[in-house]
């Protein structure tokens, strides 16, 4: 039977299977529970994505945290050239020199250890090239491996946006490969061709996905700058090349910067209190989430895995195999007691069924929730306990009457385990004396009184 035949009060419940005490719905009252700055920076080499990185690290720690310790996993020698930035504000910088994936899945840890308030890895393209190396010298089909790979990936990108510290990355330019069907003018044919989309960080082909705050950095030529010089002892006014640095904001959760774009131009060096003229033009984003309070993503909710657990309650398709074994018990049980196409044995089944469910329809039993089919199915199972020690059997049929008094046994039995002691005769035998003596309001009280107790 369907899921979509069944009432909607009959789909499988979605508590938690380890007993823990659980909220009445899982949407309580909305607040901010993103305290902590995730993001991206990626361009070609030269356009001020580890400067730009550094000066927001700095940013961060001296305004929210008190200029607490900065981490920096470095893949290569960019650290070298911003290490002045954070001595000149004040900043204590910890670094790591590595190009291991197992460092940078251990990074959050240790920097929390560390008592960091803040992550920079510079350049995480370095750490993807080399699990991906390294897991391709692995045995096994290409795709196989890829999967491996991606598998020991995911974890870093969960820890990324679950981690309760700031977390920025820089990364080199990747791009989108696109394929598009070409027709070839003159003879008609199709062929597909690979072109070249939008851009992206190089890393793992789903971690675009995770940052709040993507930058991509470019850099163009200052057409405006000119110097005066002295040529000849006459002052020229001369042209020298210098680079603006652009951060366009390729995604941003924050409506006041998705789009934007904004520039600096290069300095002859590094002046205290300079990186808040390139952070603050992001203050929007800090501004926006909860820096300072809780972080908390992605709650500690019961994972699907449970779904695919044998027996589990909250799983829909072991909750139609539940069903189907309860109708099939249903069946065979009815078929040992009153099995056969002998008009006793039809009667019998119909006095069973009606008795027991209410109802002679097959439908009307089928469409009713598991637990009443389970609890009618147990009934049926304690009569035929009942039968057996009546030494009933279906070739010599019980009369309707002691059938009758079966059946109500079976219900008690099921509703007080302790009357299976009483036995058929003990049943049919009071309730002679009690035809004998007519009706007795007053015992009937004190019985009922008892079995209430």
């Amino acid at each position: 039977m369907s899921s979509s035949n069944l009432p909607l009060h009959d789909f499988p419940s979605h508590q938690p299977l380890t007993g823990a005490a659980r909220p009445s719905s899982q949407f309580v009252t909305a607040s901010k529970e993103i305290g902590f700055v995730k993001g991206s920076l990626y361009g070609p080499p030269g356009t001020g994505k580890t400067t730009v990185m550094a000066m927001l690290l700095i940013y961060l720690s001296k305004t929210y945290h008190s200029s607490a310790p900065v981490a920096w996993l470095a893949s290569e020698k960019g650290v070298d050239f911003v290490l002045d930035f954070f001595k000149a504000e004040g900043v204590p910088l910890m670094v790591s020199r590595s190009r291991s994936f197992v460092d940078l899945r251990s990074a959050t840890r240790d920097a929390r250890e560390a008592g960091c308030c803040a992550i920079g890895v510079d350049s995480i393209t370095h750490f993807w090239q080399e699990l991906f190396t390294e897991g391709m010298k692995a045995k096994g089909p290409r795709l196989q491996k890829i999967m491996r790979i991606k598998e020991e990936w995911n974890p870093f990108s969960q820890d990324f946006q679950d981690s309760p510290v700031h977390f920025l990355v820089t990364g080199r330019l990747g791009f989108n490969w696109e394929e598009a069907e070409v027709q070839n003018e003159q003879t008609g044919e199709i062929t597909k061709e690979v072109s070249r989309g939008g851009s992206k960080i190089k890393a793992e082909g789903d971690f675009g996905h995770e940052p709040d705050l993507e930058i991509e950095m470019s850099s163009v030529e200052d057409p405006d700058f000119m110097r005066w010089e002295k040529v000849k002892g006459k002052n020229r006014k001369t042209f020298r090349s210098q680079m603006i640095h652009v951060a366009t904001l390729k995604k941003s959760r924050v409506w006041a910067l998705n789009g934007k774009a904004f520039t600096w131009r290069d300095q002859p060096g590094y002046k205290a209190g300079y990186y808040k003229t390139v952070a603050e033009c992001f203050k929007p984003h800090f501004d926006q989430i909860n820096i300072g309070g809780s972080h908390n993503v992605m709650a500690n909710t019961v994972g699907s895995s449970v779904l695919f657990q044998p027996g589990s309650d909250q799983s829909n398709y072991e909750f139609q195999i539940k069903r189907t074994i309860a109708l099939e018990n249903w069946d065979a049980t009815m078929a040992a007691i009153a099995g056969g196409q002998t008009k006793d044995s039809i009667r019998q089944r119909g006095i069973i069924g009606t008795s027991i469910t209410g109802t002679r329809s097959r439908t009307e039993f089928e469409r009713q929730s598991l637990t009443v089919i389970e609890r009618q199915l147990e009934i049926l199972l304690a009569l035929e306990t009942r039968l057996k020690e009546a030494n009933y059997t279906p070739d010599k049929p019980l009369a309707d009457r002691e059938l009758g008094n079966c059946i109500a046994m079976a219900v008690k039995d099921v509703e007080n385990p302790e009357h299976k002691e009483i036995t058929l005769m003990e049943a049919m035998l009071g309730e002679s004396v009690a035809r004998a003596r007519g009706p007795q309001p007053v015992v009937a009280a004190i019985d009922q009184a008892r079995e209430l107790a």
